[in-house]
């Protein structure tokens, strides 16, 4: 998750799961799938973006061509969900950098970050936690009970 989990509404919209909010994650630097890199060419990105939005140009010659301007919401640019599904990004956790010709995007997390992490899952039941406290820990205000 990169840290933190995202909230549904930010990802597919709506909010009818109270259950799933933003909660901190620890210890998912130390798994390999934490960190990714997608480096392209200025022209693959261009006809990337352009195979959804046909009306897309970019001045490469601006100071900030690319930029993030905020996390987690969108605008009409690219919302991080977008990008990570155009350029098949691992998450929509990332920076973005040019460098010549080439576009980095820096990905932290892997998936879209809703609910529970499974590398912070597996990180705090090596922390000594239990299943109850994980399950609670990501899932808010939900009570396991025996039926």
């Amino acid at each position: 998750s990169g840290g933190s989990t995202e909230a549904p509404i930010n990802v597919w919209g709506g909010s009818g799961y109270p259950y799933l909010q933003t909660v901190q994650t620890s210890g998912e630097e130390a798994y390999t799938q934490y960190k990714s890199e997608v480096n392209m060419q200025k022209q693959e990105l261009i006809d990337k973006i352009k195979s959804k939005y046909q009306d897309f140009s970019i001045n490469f010659e601006e100071e900030n061509a690319i930029q993030i301007l905020e996390y987690t919401k969108g605008n009409k640019n690219l919302s991080g969900v977008e990008v990570r599904s155009i350029f098949g990004l691992k998450s929509a956790n990332f920076g973005v950098k040019i460098d010549g010709d080439n576009i980095i995007f820096s990905v932290i997390g892997y998936g879209h970050g809703v609910g529970m992490s499974q590398t912070g899952a597996d990180s705090l039941a090596k922390q000594g936690k239990n299943c109850e406290e994980i399950i609670t820990h990501f899932y808010i205000g939900v009570e396991i009970i025996d039926l």
